[in-house]
């Protein structure tokens, strides 16, 4: 049973467009509308980790703004020049080498125990673009030390059947002819730093073009490749209602066009945010870390929010009060059974 007075926000991803979502959470501080529970997909679940292990909404606005910020001046796509040097090795084997150099090319990742383990990744599905950058920002930022600290936060993750065919049965179900299969869920909270780190870099790891993450023995990649037709692993509302009881919940797009349906969700209060008349070069817009279109999505994401929340801020606000209420409630019933407790002893 949802509780009547908890509040969600889902975090969609979308690549670059992610400055998106600093905007938003900056109005959402603006107006004191405190989210109780985080999930995030791809970018959202990096956004996510610094939303959720903030506490707070204005912390969390303060700390997005500065890291996007930051992405503005400095690019975070940085070639892995190993990994693109030892794809073009095995193309060449498999072309020149005849026989001989297909099989070796087709069976690379058999050797890769014999390398220490920062070199295993280049025997295994190609791997582009180093995800260092992401690392030093979550490092930073995100709190991974802290146990059990922060909001509850929720990431999608999609159980990997090969780089190749993951992109494959993606491309497919954008075509409409098949679904891949559903994304999981993964609860970051009581993780350990380790853990949290390869669980948020697993849900924002495009196939081919960042490394794989192997947890409990299984490896994953974004996310958002998961039930793509009806964008279940791109906007992961579902934990925030199953799991954590959410009535109301915020949900922030990163494309004005997608099929999420939230009807699909009857008995949840949804207020969908959704990018409006932004769009420049499709796709593209995932890698345009350029630092104007960034401070641009940043500002688009706030008047979106802005023009999204004001025409219900009266409903807001009530349901604030309600949540405050609710919570002096349940202050005052713990406060009563501790002292019936002293009565008893």
């Amino acid at each position: 049973m949802q509780q009547a007075t908890k509040l969600g926000l889902v975090l969609s991803g979308g690549g670059a467009k992610g400055a998106y979502q600093a905007g938003v959470v900056r109005y959402l501080a603006e107006q004191n509308i405190q989210p109780d529970a985080v999930s995030g997909a791809s970018i959202g679940s990096l956004n996510g980790a610094i939303v959720a292990s903030a506490g707070n909404v204005h912390k969390a606005a303060e700390t997005l703004e500065r890291v996007w910020h930051e992405v503005a001046e400095n690019s975070p796509l940085k070639m892995d020049a190993l990994g693109f040097l030892s794809f073009i090795l095995r193309i060449a084997l498999a072309a020149f080498g005849g026989a001989p150099g297909r099989v070796a090319a087709v069976s690379a990742h058999r050797f890769s125990r014999v390398l220490p383990e920062k070199y295993q990744k280049y025997m295994g599905d190609p791997v582009f673009f180093d995800n260092s950058p992401s690392i030093d920002i979550l490092n930073r930022y995100a709190r991974l030390d802290a146990k059990d600290a922060g909001l509850p936060f929720w990431v999608s993750v999609y159980e990997s059947d090969g780089a190749w065919n993951d992109l494959l049965g993606f491309v497919n179900t954008s075509l409409g002819l098949s679904e891949s299969k559903d994304s999981g869920f993964m609860c970051v909270n009581p993780l350990s730093e380790d853990e949290k780190r390869k669980v948020l870099l697993a849900s924002s790891a495009i196939p081919l073009a960042y490394e794989a993450q192997t947890i409990g023995g299984k490896k994953y990649y974004d996310g958002g490749l998961g039930g793509a037709k009806a964008v279940q692993g791109n906007t992961p509302i579902t934990p925030l209602i199953e799991n954590e009881k959410c009535s109301h919940i915020i949900v922030t797009h990163l494309q004005d066009g997608s099929f999420w349906d939230r009807n699909r969700f009857p008995g949840t209060t949804i207020l969908e945010i959704r990018p409006r008349g932004i769009g420049r070069k499709g796709l593209l817009d995932m890698l345009s870390f350029e630092r104007d279109t960034i401070l641009e999505w940043m500002e688009q994401g706030y008047q979106d929010a802005k023009a999204s929340i004001e025409p219900v801020a009266d409903g807001l606000a009530a349901f604030s009060n309600s949540r405050e209420t609710h919570s002096k409630l349940e202050k005052s019933a713990t406060q009563m059974a501790d002292a019936l407790q002293w009565l008893k002893k």
